[in-house]
């Protein structure tokens, strides 16, 4: 094997030494990225490590090439066959002019450096075109979660503000006494109590059981909420502070005897018969004195049903 077979055979161990390295850098930077997108660090140093090793290898060997190798532009003299002998120069005459005719031919430009170096760039400026993109990728979903959390935790916040409101005008409504202590609150002729009847619905139309998806909806819930706990703190505080109202000794004796008959009315241990009469008592009574809710009655006289069926089937 001759000098030129050897430099031929370099030239292509090298150039495949730097598609090597660029695919090399190419893959390490995608296997980075994704390594960093899952949170694993270890496979990401690793990734990287490739990164850089296979950038060395092609930016090595382009270099290898451009210092080892000789240029195709040498001279004439290298280019000839060291086997063959030099043909023998015959001296012509002196009156003969014998001058070497000088040749112009321009030899072919050497391009494989400027290709290698061409590729080394190339892989280079995709290499941070991908670190870019994988970065801002990144940072899009990381905006996205935290937007996620965020919207997550207003509507938790929303919706533990409407559970407290609901729990207590529940608890109002299932007290059959709390009408004797803040009867405004059955009454929707009471701005008040008519401003939070609007604004609870407003919220429960509002509610859902699952967080929305876009913020709007969110925040409209939220202010819903809002509304509707003011609503009711203004009408119970109104209605605590007002109760009966100021009544004469008569009205204030009979209000106690329809809180004794309600007694009666409610109490599973008292016959059906005697509470079928407390509640008519409770409705005599209470007539023009005070509005007891249609619920109570309801109510009570759908526990005396039920006792009075258990009774007939034992």
């Amino acid at each position: 094997m001759n000098f030129d077979d050897l430099s031929s055979l370099l030239s292509s161990v090298l150039w495949g030494c730097v598609i090597v390295g660029i695919f090399g850098a190419l893959i390490g930077g995608w296997l980075a990225l994704k390594a960093y997108f899952h949170g694993d660090p270890h496979s990401a140093r690793t990734g990287f490590g490739a990164m850089v090793g296979g950038i060395v290898v092609a930016a090595a060997s382009g270099l290898v090439r451009l210092v080892v190798l000789p240029s195709s532009d040498a001279p004439d003299g290298a280019l000839t066959n060291p086997g063959v002998a030099a043909p023998t120069t015959v001296e012509a005459p002196a009156p003969i002019d014998t001058t070497t005719p000088v040749d112009t031919t321009t030899a072919p430009t050497d391009w494989t450096p400027l290709l290698w170096a061409g590729a080394v760039l190339a892989a280079l400026v995709a290499l941070a075109v991908l670190v870019y993109l994988g970065v801002r990728t990144r940072s899009h979903l990381a905006d996205r979660k935290k937007a996620q959390a965020t919207l997550e935790a207003d509507f938790a916040t929303a919706s533990t503000v409407y559970a407290e409101v609901a729990a207590a005008y529940a608890d109002y409504l299932a007290d059959v006494y709390a009408i004797f202590e803040r009867p405004l609150l059955d009454d929707t002729r009471e701005p008040r109590t008519a401003a939070f009847i609007d604004a609870f619905a407003g919220a429960t139309a509002l509610k859902t059981d699952t967080c929305p998806a876009t913020p709007e909806r969110v925040q409209a819930f939220a202010d819903a909420a809002r509304a509707a706990q003011k609503a009711w703190k203004s009408a119970d505080e109104h209605a605590r502070a007002t109760g009966m109202g100021k009544l004469d000794t008569a009205g204030q004796r009979t209000v106690r005897h329809i809180k004794s008959a309600l007694a009666i009315a409610i109490d599973e241990a008292a016959a059906p018969g005697e509470r079928d009469t407390a509640l008519d008592t409770v409705r005599r009574l209470s007539a023009g004195l005070i509005t007891i809710p249609d619920r109570v009655y309801t109510r009570t006289k759908t526990a005396i049903e039920t006792t009075t069926r258990k009774q007939l089937t034992r």
